[in-house]
This record gives structure tokens, C-alpha cells and sequence, in this order.
């Protein structure tokens, strides 16, 4: 063999044979560890893009919800909580429990694909309430950016922004559920 050699393990020369180039050791785990990596950041990115459009189309759609959802946050904190769980738990296991019928398949199978919408509804109105409590006094435009953009940085973290999105989802799941009802 003339030229370099990359692979797992050290070329063996059967006799009579020449290997006259050199030997590189490939490390498959390096790609696996970049690809991780990218797919990471490139997630980041596309859920940070998402929910800025959900949340500001949202806020042009419905300019007074925010509002509504943040004094329904603000004002009944314990029933947000439950109403949040129950939501956030309850419709993913009501879901696959009506697909057990065949006359209920369709409407789980669409109470599953919409839950990313849902729980992106959720997570943004946990930004308008964060939003809106740090600067109350702001337009809704920019309360709603500056929560959105410590949710976003709060993802970045390992587990933490795991914990912080789901405590988000549910909060704002809940906060919409009793606004809605007060309404």
C-alpha cells in the first residue's frame, strides 16, 4: 500500500507485502461528540426562532392575553400550577388512553401531534407573565422579549433549561387555562 492510512486499527502487513505511507487511529466517538454538538446548538436555534414568531404573532392576534394571562398568573398562583400539570401530564396520557378505541384513534392521534404546539403556546405565555413581571411598565412587545430571551438563555444550560422549559410550559399552560375560564 503506497500512501497514508486512516482506520480504526493499525494496518497488518501479510508477508510480502509493503506499506510504505502512515497510520492515523480514526476515532468515530469525535463525530458522534461534533454531530451531538451541532444538532444541540441547531435546536437551540430553531425552538429560540419559534417561539419569538409564536409569541410576538400571538401577541399581534391577541394583544389584550397577555395581560389577562399575567393577572391570572399573578392572582391565582396555586390553580395555574394544577391546572398546568393536569394539562402538561394529562393530555399526553388521555391521548394514547382514547387511542385504545378504534373510534378514538384520529382524535388522540391529534391531541398527540398538536401537544408541541401547545406546549409552545405555553412556554411563550410563561414569557409574556416572566416579561411583564420583570418590567411591568414596558410595552407588551418588549415584557414579552426580555422573558423570552431569559427562558432562551436559562436553555443553554444543561439541565437546568430543561427544568426552567418544563416549569415554563406548565405555568403558562395553567396561566392560559385560568385566564380563559375568567373570561
Amino acid at each position: 500500500v503506497q500512501g497514508d492510512v486512516v482506520s480504526r486499527h493499525r494496518p497488518v502487513v501479510q508477508g510480502g507485502g509493503q506499506f510504505t505511507g502512515s497510520w492515523e487511529r480514526w476515532d468515530p466517538t469525535a463525530w458522534s461528540r461534533a454531530t451531538t454538538i451541532i444538532a444541540g446548538i441547531a435546536l437551540w436555534v430553531a425552538v429560540t426562532v419559534s417561539t419569538l414568531v409564536l409569541g410576538l404573532l400571538l401577541g399581534l392576534l391577541a394583544p389584550r392575553a397577555p395581560a389577562a394571562v399575567h393577572a391570572a398568573a399573578r392572582e391565582r398562583v396555586g390553580p395555574v400550577i394544577g391546572w398546568g400539570l393536569l394539562l402538561t401530564i394529562g393530555l399526553p396520557i388521555a391521548a394514547v388512553l382514547v387511542m385504545a378505541t378504534l373510534v378514538g384513534l384520529p382524535l388522540g392521534l391529534a391531541v398527540l401531534f398538536a401537544l408541541g404546539l401547545v406546549y409552545a403556546i405555553g412556554y411563550v405565555a410563561a414569557a409574556w407573565v416572566l416579561g411583564r413581571t420583570i418590567v411591568p411598565r414596558a410595552h407588551p412587545v418588549l415584557s414579552f422579549l426580555a422573558g423570552w430571551g431569559i427562558l432562551r438563555v436559562l436553555a443553554l444550560v444543561p439541565v437546568l433549561g430543561g427544568l426552567v422549559g418544563f416549569a415554563a410550559v406548565v405555568f403558562g399552560l395553567g396561566a392560559i387555562t385560568v385566564a380563559a375560564y375568567r373570561a
